[in-house]
């Protein structure tokens, strides 16, 4: 926890998503009250994609925060709001339409973790 997935179309990809995550995890343990240790991102360019109208020029954006139990409403309407932040300052010099979204949602009681080493 948390488990964090960032997409975003492959034009996109000159943004320094390493940062970009870094940011997000600061973010999850000022807000969330996650451990640092704990956050994984995952940064995926996505080659395929229909947005709307199938227009070239539309990018995504997109971020999933995954956090355990008991964070309240207003931490996780927070920590959206503070993504939605991060990633729209990552895209100063884009052009073009870019469709920009992010997702706090609670992982549920399937979810299991084993660190090894």
């Amino acid at each position: 926890m948390p488990q964090i997935t960032l997409e975003y179309t492959r034009h996109l990809a000159d943004a320094d998503w390493k940062a970009v995550a870094l940011d997000i995890h600061a973010a999850a343990v000022e807000i969330a009250g996650a451990a640092l240790s704990a956050c994984k991102t995952r940064l995926i360019a996505l080659d395929h994609v229909v947005i709307a109208d199938d227009t070239p020029q539309t990018a995504m954006l997109a971020c999933r925060i995954g956090l355990m139990p008991g964070r309240t409403s207003e931490q996780k309407i927070a920590l959206s709001e503070k993504v939605l932040e991060i990633l729209t300052a990552a895209l100063p010099g884009t052009t073009g339409k870019v469709e920009v979204s992010a997702e706090v949602f609670e992982l549920n009681e399937t979810y299991r973790k084993a660190t090894l080493g």
